[in-house]
């Protein structure tokens, strides 16, 4: 109809006359103040926008009425709209299923009466029928921007909250994953007779909505319901447009909401990852105070560069020699460790500034967290440190680790994690130091530790961006209590998953959370189905607990990818076999098929009455090499993708016997290979030598408790142990769908949910 013209890579766009006709509707109804287009008007500019719409028209009258529904020939729906005309529905304004002259007629002349005085037409459509009422939408979210829903429509949407969500912008692979992403997903496809869906007209509106919020920045909410499926192909049924004549309520386009990462370039934090000095500014002898704490630990750390302590009283602090000033310092640091009080803490940073100091780390608390007053003293902050040329970390934060160069700058806690490929970033630092002594304890090895506190200038964000390229570090985990740029956190999301993992341990999904989280952080939490939506389509790997964090980012850095979901489960007892296998299907993982020839080996092995199935129970068979001539083949087989082994570590088919109760937890400090008996020992180095020749991963559970998570041997790949079978299949599940995803980058879309949980 000369509405739209094909666009690049055969996607449907608006004409240039549907572009004008569409801003002139929406002007017009800003213009005049209204808060919403009406029905005819909403389906006019989604006509405009290429999605389908019911044949008809507007009459002014009865016979007007009539002569519509002559020419659409079958029965009719007949509704009162204007612009000042809301609820129709509620308010008997909706006639539906007429036929013939004199039903129309008579509905016309009702709802005529019914709207005497409103500036009211009747709009005539013909009768939509099918038996799939899907919908669509699109609202602004005041944190991400504009945000996409699809799912099952009709009086009930309420009721079965069947949907799915889309962050714009939108790759092609968002939109097929939300397509896909809603529970009754095969009502798209052959259904009862029914054709499918036309998929490439469902996925068109959804980009038509998407490309509505962009070009319409007064459009602040959408909502097509029902989009009912007529053959194979979607109508617009009913269609409700929200306006805002400010263009403020929420996120606009593509870039409004990102104005506050686009206003300044990203913090350089090269300093503060790989300082070669630092100075302790308010450094003391007391181990109570910050000063005091910070610099201990430092010096406890073995930091390979030159430590300056500043104290106003100089002389000699900790054994370092102290200045006065940092006018004094005899070099300008790389690093400042700003560990005065609050109302100190403006004029230290401008000194950083004056002596040309880059970065400076505040752990002062009484900022935006403890109100107006100290929300004003931190914007000054910000300020001073701009116009200083300083990158801020905080205030109100607890300090950084950086094992490669030995930097342990972290106050009242000693921390003192291996070196590894793991870093940390947490907006709390509570929950950034309970991840550090959980890491140390468990053998997990680190490489940087940071914490940013009330994010003045510089963000978790703006870290892991900044980790991204950092060759110390194979993947992230950052703990969220909020996201105060949604559009940011798509934007850095976007270019670090596809290279490198993301945990995000999340805080403040709830109603609960957030308020906690308000109360002593300030962060904005934003909704969480439109945050799990971001975190989906960028390839975030989301938790909400410490442990199952810290064990998926571990898996991440010491495992290979799963190629594939087919899992091969070892056991030494039937009950975890049973407790895996239920996990699996709940997580969409399968067990792997066994080849016969794979089948032929183990029954060479083990005794006739195993089950000859997968789970392989071991029926706690003992045997100097059994479990690992069972893993090898497993590992070796092209029919499994990962392998979990349950129960063979602690046990007496490796030699485990009370007399080795020390084993289990070790001596601290104690490396972690220096925990496991020699058989345990050879057992796990025949684990490494499987992940390096198959690329497959492995995941141990012990029989016993296990302090320790890895075991480190030198390879690309260091075997994992985790508490329980759960732990190991859901971090499995979670390494699948990252797989997945990663692939999906450069290849075909592979029907991520947009509105599900995280794996």
């Amino acid at each position: 109809m000369g509405s739209q013209v094909q666009g690049k890579g055969g996607v449907i766009m608006p004409s240039s006359a549907a572009l004008r006709r569409a801003a002139a509707v929406v002007a017009d109804a800003v213009a005049h103040e209204r808060g919403a287009l009406d029905e005819r008007q909403a389906k006019a500019l989604l006509a405009d926008y290429g999605i389908a719409v019911p044949e008809g028209g507007v009459a002014r009258s009865e016979d007007e009425a009539v002569a519509i529904a002559r020419r659409l020939d079958g029965p009719v729906a007949v509704k009162a709209v204007g612009p000042d005309i809301t609820h129709k529905t509620e308010r008997g304004l909706v006639a539906l299923n007429l036929h013939g002259d004199d039903a129309v007629r008579a509905a016309a002349r009702l709802l005529t009466e019914l709207t005497a005085g409103q500036d009211a037409v009747l709009l005539v459509e013909r009768m939509v029928r099918g038996a799939r009422e899907l919908m669509i939408g699109m609202k602004r979210d005041p944190l991400f921007g504009p945000v996409v829903v699809f799912g099952v429509g009709g009086i009930f949407t309420e009721a079965h909250r069947d949907i799915t969500l889309g962050v714009t912008p939108l790759h092609d692979r968002d939109i097929d994953g939300m397509l896909a992403g809603i529970r009754a997903s095969a009502l798209l496809d052959d259904f009862r007779g029914m054709p499918p869906v036309d998929r490439g007209a469902l996925a068109h509106a959804i980009r038509a909505l998407e490309r509505i919020a962009a070009d319409h920045p007064a459009v602040s909410e959408i909502d097509v319901n029902p989009l009912i499926v007529e053959g194979a192909t979607p109508y617009a049924a009913d269609a409700l447009v929200i306006l805002d004549a400010t263009g403020q309520g929420g996120a606009s386009g593509s870039s409004a909401a990102a104005s506050t990462s686009a206003a300044a370039a990203p913090p350089d934090l090269s300093a503060l990852f790989a300082p070669r000095a630092v100075t302790v500014i308010g450094a003391s002898d007391d181990p109570l105070k910050w000063g005091g704490s910070l610099l201990l630990n430092l010096i406890a750390g073995g930091f390979a560069g030159a430590i300056y302590p500043v104290n106003r009283r100089g002389g000699a602090v900790c054994g370092l020699p102290a200045f006065r000033s940092v006018a004094e310092l005899p070099e300008a640091p790389d690093l400042a460790l700003v560990a005065v009080g609050a109302t100190q803490v403006n004029a230290v940073v401008e000194q950083c500034g004056q002596r040309g100091i880059p970065t400076a780390l505040v752990v002062a608390a009484d900022f935006s967290e403890a109100g107006e007053a100290g929300a004003a003293a931190e914007a000054e902050l910000v300020r001073t440190a701009r116009t200083a040329g300083v990158t801020l970390i905080g205030p109100n934060c607890m300090g950084l680790i950086a094992t490669h160069c030995r930097l342990r700058a972290v106050g009242f806690t000693e921390l003192r994690p291996q070196a590894g490929a793991l870093s940390i970033v947490s907006q709390s630092g509570n929950i950034g130091v309970q991840l550090v002594t959980a890491a140390e304890r468990r053998g997990i090895g680190i490489d940087k530790y940071v914490t940013v506190g009330n994010e003045a200038s510089t963000s978790a964000l703006d870290v892991l961006d900044a980790l991204r390229d950092d060759p110390q570090t194979a993947a992230a985990l950052v703990y969220l209590e909020g996201v105060d740029d949604g559009r940011r956190f798509v934007e850095v999301m976007r270019r670090t998953t596809p290279h490198k993992p993301v945990v995000v341990l999340r805080g403040g999904l709830t109603k609960f959370g957030q308020r906690a989280a308000a109360s002593h952080t300030g962060a904005m939490a934003g909704a969480t189905d439109v945050f799990m939506a971001a975190a989906r389509q960028t390839g975030c790997l989301v938790r909400t607990g410490p442990d199952e964090s810290l064990d998926l980012a571990l898996c991440l850095t010491a495992l290979p990818l799963p190629p594939g979901r087919r899992v091969a489960i070892v056991t030494l007892g039937g009950g975890w076999g049973v407790l895996a296998a239920d996990e699996l299907a709940r997580n969409d993982l399968e067990l792997a098929v066994l080849e016969p020839g794979v089948l032929a080996e183990l029954d060479k092995l083990l005794p006739g009455y195993w089950s000859r199935s997968n789970p392989i129970d071991l029926v706690a068979s003992v045997g100097p090499d059994l479990a690992e001539r069972t893993l090898t083949l497993l590992a070796e087989s092209e029919a499994v993708d990962a392998v979990v082994v349950l129960g063979v570590l602690r046990s007496p088919s490796t030699g485990w016997t009370s007399d080795d109760a020390a084993l289990a937890v070790g001596a601290p400090g104690a490396p972690a290979r220096d925990r496991f008996n020699p058989a345990e020992t050879a057992f796990l180095e025949r684990v490494t030598a499987l992940m390096e020749s198959t690329g497959k991963p492995i995941v141990n559970v012990p029989l016993r408790t296990l302090e320790v998570a890895t075991f480190p041997g030198g390879a690309r790949h260091d075997p994992v142990i985790l508490y329980s079978p759960v732990a190991a299949v859901r971090a499995l599940a979670a390494m699948a769908w990252y797989t997945e995803f990663v692939a999906a980058q450069s290849g075909p879309p592979s029907g991520l949910s947009a509105a599900d949980g995280p794996p």
